[in-house]
């Protein structure tokens, strides 16, 4: 069974979060099309679901941005597991894995002072460590973990954009510690990114 959902939305009606979730703003998006195609996984479904964002730089300065999700599964992953928010600094998924990243926004916002093999102190018990340039989808990144001492049984590893605009993370994964091993229990990751030129 297949279930498909598209949205398309006017930069004025916007409601998913641009400015504060995007890590590009949407004025450094190319003229023409920009397609980012993530596939997102977690435990309560089978197959992966899709998520395609594309964003259109309009020649009189608007956008236009379409949404896309699909996901393959029985009627119990289908009802449980389809479907996604984007709220001012997370990623929320039917499956009810909450992702947040809002202590990663001055990181995100600074992106070009981050150094591999840096460590950055995101609050008095968070860190953003173990960082490493990365290439995902031929958009070249910075990836590291958050580690937080309130939370030792969770982590969460996160990559920057460097090179290309991109409207949500290029990776994201959330792990928790089981019995002495790490479970990875959400992930959304860019698979494909492509611009499609304007005509004319």
């Amino acid at each position: 069974m297949k279930k498909q959902l598209s949205l398309v939305l006017a930069i004025g009606l916007l409601a998913i979060g641009v400015g504060a979730f995007a890590q590009a703003d949407l004025d450094q998006f190319p003229a023409g099309t920009t397609t980012m195609r993530y596939e997102v996984t977690s435990e309560e479904i089978s197959e992966p679901q899709i998520l395609e964002l594309a964003v259109t730089a309009l020649e009189d300065g608007r956008y236009t941005i379409h949404m896309t999700t699909e996901q393959t599964g029985d009627e119990d992953e289908l009802a449980a597991g389809f479907g996604f928010i984007f709220g001012a600094a997370q990623v929320s998924s039917g499956a009810g894995h909450d992702v947040s990243y809002t202590s990663l926004q001055a990181l995100m916002d600074q992106r070009n002072r981050l150094q591999e093999g840096g460590e950055y102190v995101l609050s008095a018990t968070a860190n953003f460590q173990n960082v490493v340039s990365v290439d995902i989808a031929g958009v070249w990144c910075f990836e590291g973990t958050i580690v937080d001492t309130d939370e030792p049984n969770s982590r969460m590893t996160v990559a920057v954009a460097l090179t290309h605009p991109v409207y949500i993370s290029p990776r994201i994964i959330a792990e928790e510690l089981r019995d002495g091993a790490w479970v990875r229990v959400f992930a959304l990751e860019l698979v494909e990114y492509t611009v499609t030129e304007s005509e004319g």
